[in-house]
């Protein structure tokens, strides 16, 4: 295929050169200075302020107080691609998952393509998306309406080998909230009867439930309220169940048993339950499209991917539900290195983490210029979103 970014890539490479070490600074800026979900004021300050300094246009996000969306336009109409950062911390590891990194590539790709934009049709907009951790971020951006009218969207996380994220799983969390009758649990018994029994007639439910989900998916949870004295029937109880799936409809099944299983637990132990529904994180859709087109740009960097299914879930998946979407990795840490865990973090702030960093900014900005030029290849990006998934 004919490569219509000769002249673009060229001038990647100068600007990348030109600005490593301004995107290597903010990326360390931020890791030296961690902040949790919803809590990223300096990180946005800082990020705010080199996507200025280099031709943005920054806005806020109505509703979601650390995020932004910065936008660079060309020299007329074309597609609209997307870089998103992220560079929310975590509780007591702080950059254990590398998001000061995700932040620093995705202000280098557009810091990286800002100046070629010129010369090119079309617009890139670089979007700050707080709270991944909580997983809560893009969802509510997306409902503000942040990604309208985004044609594909880009994004590079830190993990040990260069790699096209295929997949990860989605996940539902709910809080079953039990109210059973309290009463001396010794003298008068008869009259109560256990929100706790409902707690643990739902983890029993729960793994018999086992037996009968797909391989890959993962039911898991915590007990946040077990009753208030030993020597009183408990009146209030409560859990938190996690559902995880690689595909939404096994995982609207199986929360749909989770739930279930919740409700019978009600009925057995004589008490009331109330269902609150929380975080709901969709499965990553890959597209092939965009994993041909970044892997091609990759190699030619210097890191041809393999292809990865993960585990975790991430709050890009909601947004690879909505446009077109790729999130990939480039060896960034040794081999056995976990991520939330402060020896990610350590390596977070490495030359090696800096360097896969630069790579995946360069391969960003490469990608989006060849979307914003050749209609080809965004055709095929479309074609693969259209297809059911």
């Amino acid at each position: 295929m004919p490569d219509r970014t000769d002249g673009v890539g060229t001038a990647v490479a100068a600007a990348a050169a030109a600005h490593a070490k301004e995107v290597t600074e903010l990326s360390l800026r931020i890791h030296a200075h961690p902040e949790l979900g919803n809590q990223e004021h300096r990180a946005v300050a800082w990020c705010r302020e080199v996507l200025e300094r280099h031709g943005f246009a920054v806005e806020g996000v109505p509703g979601v107080e650390t995020a932004f969306v910065a936008t660079r336009r060309g020299r007329g109409p074309g597609p609209t691609i997307g870089f998103l950062a992220e560079y929310d911390a975590l509780p007591g590891v702080d950059h254990g998952c590398g998001h000061n990194l995700i932040a620093g590539s995705a202000v280098g790709a557009g810091v990286f393509l800002a100046e070629a934009m010129a010369g090119l049709p079309g617009t890139i907009k670089v979007y700050g998306c707080p709270a991944e951790e909580l997983g809560t971020g893009k969802p509510m951006m997306l409902a503000a309406g942040a990604f309208a009218g985004l044609d594909a969207a880009l994004t590079y996380h830190a993990w040990s080998g260069t790699a096209l994220m295929e997949g990860c799983t989605g996940v539902r969390l709910f809080e079953f909230r039990f109210t059973g009758r309290p009463a001396h649990a010794a003298a008068n018994q008869h009259e109560g009867a256990s929100a706790l029994d409902g707690v643990l007639l739902t983890y029993t439910n729960l793994n018999a439930l086992r037996q009968f989900v797909r391989d890959g998916v993962r039911i898991h949870g915590i007990v946040t309220d077990g009753g208030q004295a030993v020597n009183i029937i408990p009146e209030r109880a409560a859990a938190t169940i996690g559902v995880r799936a690689a595909e939404r409809a096994e995982l609207a099944r199986v929360a749909a048993r989770v739930v279930d299983c919740a409700r019978a637990a009600a009925l057995a132990s004589h008490t009331t339950l109330e269902v609150v529904e929380g975080v709901t994180l969709d499965p990553v859709r890959y597209n092939a499209a965009l994993g041909e087109l970044v892997a091609r740009h990759l190699a030619a960097l210097g890191e041809p991917p393999v292809r990865w299914r993960s585990p975790a879930s991430t709050d890009f998946g909601n947004v690879s539900q909505a446009v077109p979407s790729l999130l990939f990795s480039v060896a960034t840490w040794p081999e056995g290195v976990e991520f939330h865990t402060r020896e990610a973090a350590a390596h977070a702030a490495t030359p090696q983490a800096m360097r896969a960093m630069l790579t995946a900014a360069q391969a960003m900005a490469l990608a989006a210029a060849e979307l914003l030029t050749d209609p080809d290849a965004l055709r095929r990006v479309r074609d693969d979103f259209a297809r059911p998934a």
